[in-house]
């Protein structure tokens, strides 16, 4: 029979691996995609709505982490992984979504803002690998008119991204009140202060 102080002692060491989690990943971001955290294009997308009940910041900030958190899944299996491609495109994804009334329709944008979100990233960060690019141009597939992804990196992002943009979606105004949105917000708050 377990005692409470067995159970608070196990619930205590999972919210400090989960914590510590975070801490890593919150450390993997800034370390490889700062320079697109403090970008002016990551502070208008936490303005801009996005699958309805989010913003594009969220979205994105959702994305990076569970892109990273399947890196580290991968890593444990002795599965090699590029965290800082990941990171990157990651955080670059959807960013030629900014100021979405630029495209016709949704179908335009579908097909559209990857080239776009290559841009953008081409502008943010230095030296941009073309592997980055492929990932960001292929993140849509099998949506709109795109290649299905080429590296494993690809992959993990393009994934990351359906199941958040599913999770947004389909759980419509309860994402509004998950942890998981107020961690982003609560990370969007301490990437403002960064560069403030």
């Amino acid at each position: 029979m377990r005692t409470p102080y067995y159970e608070s002692t196990i619930h205590r060491q999972i919210r400090e691996k989960r914590e510590n989690r975070k801490e890593r990943i919150r450390g993997d971001l800034e370390l490889y995609g700062g320079e697109v955290l403090q970008s002016d294009e990551m502070k208008q997308a936490y303005d801009q709505t996005h699958h309805k009940w989010s913003t594009l910041g969220e979205h994105t900030m959702r994305v990076a982490m569970s892109s990273v958190m399947i890196c580290y899944a991968l890593r444990k299996l002795n599965i090699k992984v590029n965290i800082p491609l990941v990171v990157v495109a990651s955080l670059c994804h959807d960013l030629g979504m900014l100021d979405r009334g630029k495209f016709a329709s949704l179908k335009e944008s579908n097909t559209e803002h990857p080239k776009e979100s290559v841009s953008v990233a081409k502008e943010l960060v230095k030296d941009l690998p073309e592997e980055a690019e492929s990932i960001i141009e292929r993140h849509m597939w099998p949506i709109g008119e795109t290649e299905a992804p080429d590296s494993l990196e690809g992959a993990i992002v393009s994934v990351a991204d359906k199941y958040n943009a599913v999770k947004d979606i389909v759980k419509g105004s309860e994402v509004k009140h998950t942890n998981a949105k107020s961690y982003v917000l609560d990370e969007k708050e301490k990437i403002l202060e960064k560069v403030r």
